[in-house]
């Protein structure tokens, strides 16, 4: 069969269906990943064909108001911007609007059997009413946007249906699959079915500081996407450099690219700023991990069974991921509004780094996700999806 995926500009969406895609390929099937000229590069470093839609001015665009709103986001009380749904609303039609022509110019071209999909790309979903195929989403992680979102989605999006000749309406999900382990997503979450989170984090070669010792040092992995040099990171990493100190025999361990490298003053000897590199590939070398609430972090440090000290950064998604991972006991959170005090840092990188609950939780969190179907398993269940056409799983 021909599996398209698709996903919006953002690669942490993308990149939780890598191993599926991988699944399906070695089960014989065709995958074809369509995403806007942001996303291709991503896709094709991990080893998938592409086909792009929509335009770089668009791209460019979009890039450009998203830093403004991350600007907002930043700058609001308690450092958390939430849009209403009518702000969100105008941004689903216009990211609809800029790649449904292509996505079904594509379509018709390349005859998918099945459309695999990130929760927020609803031009998957339009596609899917247009071609009369089914449309499996894929959760990136704990949230529960595409769950509230479900009635103020339709409404949005009719106009764009009845143009494209959807008169239906943007129809359901066939099926929902969720990485989350058992008990980390939101308990008002629609339901799904459960698959093993497989860490992708890109390609690349094990570095050399990740195979030599840390002094005797616990080292802790700072993770903060890219916060840094979009988000005013600099400061949160100041925060964090200021909550420790040499007597506290802990090794911050951050990755960041050269560009990023550059913005950094000279930091400690207890401060390793290093090449970037996936975190799997030197996550077992690491105590704790650090990070701005990316639920690509937080499902790969469960995957090691390392507790976790969340920082999360102004957009809500990031607050959503803190709040799971605290409630379930693996870590420790810091909103916002106390970041910029280094004793609450400090604190809760001494609760993940000395209290044994965290550790524990991560490690029963670990077993949990070990215990889900992989993406090789689920292949059948796609299999007969695509074959029946059903609507409803």
């Amino acid at each position: 069969m021909r599996v398209l995926f698709t996903s919006i500009s953002v690669p942490s969406h993308l990149l939780p269906m890598v191993p599926l895609a991988g699944a399906l390929r070695a089960a014989g099937h065709e995958v074809l990943l369509a995403g806007a000229p942001d996303l291709v590069p991503h896709a094709e470093a991990a080893g998938l064909v592409t086909a792009r839609v929509g335009t770089e001015a668009f791209e460019a665009d979009r890039r450009r108001r998203m830093a403004q709103v991350a600007r907002q986001q930043a700058a609001a009380p308690g450092g958390t911007w939430r849009p209403t749904w009518e702000q969100l609303a105008a941004r689903w039609r216009e990211r609809v609007d800029a790649v449904i022509d292509d996505l079904i110019a594509l379509g018709r071209w390349w005859r998918p059997d099945l459309i695999v999909a990130d929760p927020l790309e609803f031009g998957a979903r339009v596609l899917g009413g247009v071609l009369d195929v089914p449309v499996v989403v894929h959760r990136f992680g704990p949230e529960t946007l595409s769950t509230e979102s479900a009635a103020h989605v339709r409404e949005a999006l009719a106009g764009v249906c009845a143009r494209v000749d959807a008169p239906s309406g943007l129809p359901e999900p066939a099926l929902v699959l969720d990485p989350c382990p058992p008990g980390l997503q939101f308990p008002s979450a629609s339901p799904a079915l459960p698959v093993r989170h497989v860490p992708f984090n890109g390609s690349g070669s094990v570095p050399a500081w990740a195979r030599e010792g840390s002094g005797g040092r616990r080292r802790v992995c700072v993770s903060l996407g890219s916060v840094p040099g979009d988000l005013g990171g600099e400061g949160l990493l100041r925060s964090l450099v200021a909550a420790l100190s040499d007597r506290d025999g802990v090794e911050l361990l951050v990755p960041l690219d050269a560009k990023l490298r550059g913005t950094i003053d000279a930091p400690p000897d207890f401060v390793r700023v290093v090449e970037p590199a996936p975190l799997g590939l030197f996550l077992d070398t690491c105590a704790a991990v650090v990070h701005h609430g990316g639920s690509g972090t937080a499902l790969t440090a469960i995957g090691h069974g390392l507790p976790q000290l969340v920082l999360p950064q102004f957009n809500p998604a990031l607050s959503m991921c803190a709040e799971r991972v605290a409630a379930v006991g693996a870590g420790v959170q810091v909103p916002a509004a106390e970041q910029g005090d280094a004793g609450a840092i400090a604190e809760g990188l001494r609760t993940v780094l000395q209290d044994p609950r965290p550790c524990e939780r991560a490690e029963a969190l670990r077993a949990a996700m070990a215990s889900q179907p992989t993406p090789a398993d689920l292949v059948p269940r796609l299999e007969s999806l695509a074959l029946t056409g059903a609507r409803a799983a």
